[in-house]
């Protein structure tokens, strides 16, 4: 019996899901502060940050370097499983005080990104060269965050597109030149500074020679995650520095799509007709299990077609807030876990 075109295709669709289900995922854990009790916000306690070492030891996850991930990714090959990366933002003191004797302990790889500005000035609560040189001869990896910090993924409205693009340009190649001054090297890894990114943003960077950029969207990373667009677990705060959050987030699957209304960066329509993404392997997931989150709006059930593989809302009110997560959620039908994406939107 000869199959029909269309039963052909859903049947390899359906073999290859399958096959991918099985896919390894990496979760990229981002933290800032330690023990920092004057801003809890974005600190993690440190009988905290001791308990999620000792868990992922107990457990038996690789903890492995950023550098890795990245070459993984870059050159397709498979990622390892049950694995991490640990990644620190902005440079801290307390990354010298309080997290490197721990990381030490374990013998954990990290990176830590630097806002060069800060370390140049020397600002009190902020690593020094010297700091950095210790934990670099130990091992540790430094990449860039910008030199000022600003909030490079958000146009000023004052400027022109060109403008913008010459602004951005002047800030990184500063930083760069601190870290070839400083460290002997210019750094190959961005992370944007507050987690605010746009497609002119990623297309500077590349220009500049970054070979990888990370967010602070939440996810995992997966065989099929840009190099652009690398999500991060934030641990901080109330609630996310918890162990009940902790444990949480390296049970997640990655959700990889085709391609996603509205696009990263600036939204053309507002409100958007619909909020949508195909997914990329749709019999991985349970059908009527999907949700979309907007941050302005919260969670929503999603409607589900089963013969494009598409999630989708509509009838979404005007965005009123500057800048909004939007996230596919699903629940991944061989093991039962929830699968997510998010990226990131941004008011003209």
């Amino acid at each position: 019996m000869i199959l029909t075109l269309s039963i052909l295709t859903f049947v390899l669709s359906l073999i290859l899901g399958i096959q991918i289900s099985s896919a390894q995922n990496v979760v990229v854990l981002l933290y800032h502060k330690f023990g920092d009790r004057r801003t809890p916000s974005t600190s993690v306690p440190l009988q905290n940050f001791k308990a999620q070492m000792c868990f992922l030891k107990e457990h038996k996850y690789r903890v492995i370097p950023l550098k890795r991930l990245v070459s993984l990714l870059a050159n397709h090959k498979p990622l390892p499983p049950k694995s991490v990366v640990i990644t620190i933002d902005d440079g801290y003191k307390t990354v010298f005080t309080h997290a490197f004797p721990i990381l030490k302990e374990f013998g954990y790889p990290f990176t830590v990104f630097l806002p060069t500005e800060a370390i140049e000035k020397r600002y009190p609560d902020y690593l020094t060269w010297a700091e950095v040189k210790q934990m670099q001869k130990w091992g540790a990896d430094f990449q860039d965050h910008s030199y000022a910090h600003y909030r490079l993924g958000l146009k000023p409205s004052s400027m022109s597109e060109t403008e913008y693009r010459r602004w951005i340009r002047t800030d990184l190649q500063k930083s760069r030149r601190i870290f070839k001054k400083r460290l002997g090297y210019k750094p190959e890894i961005l992370a944007f500074p507050y987690g605010y990114y746009n497609q002119i943003l990623i297309d500077e960077a590349l220009k500049l020679g970054y070979k990888a950029l990370l967010t602070q969207d939440p996810g995992v990373v997966s065989q099929d995650t840009p190099l652009t667009l690398i999500p991060r677990e934030a641990i901080l705060g109330k609630e996310w520095a918890t162990m009940k959050h902790f444990k949480q987030i390296l049970e997640r699957v990655g959700l990889p799509l085709v391609k996603h209304t509205p696009e990263i960066g600036l939204i053309k329509c507002n409100p958007p007709l619909e909020v949508s993404a195909i997914l990329k392997y749709p019999h991985r997931y349970l059908p009527n299990k999907f949700g979309i989150y907007i941050t302005e709006f919260g969670w929503r059930k999603a409607k589900y077609n089963p013969k494009s593989g598409k999630v989708f809302i509509t009838n979404i009110p005007p965005f009123k807030r500057k800048v909004n997560r939007i996230a596919i959620t699903g629940i991944e039908r061989k093991t039962g876990k929830t699968a997510v994406n998010f990226w990131m939107v941004i008011l003209p």
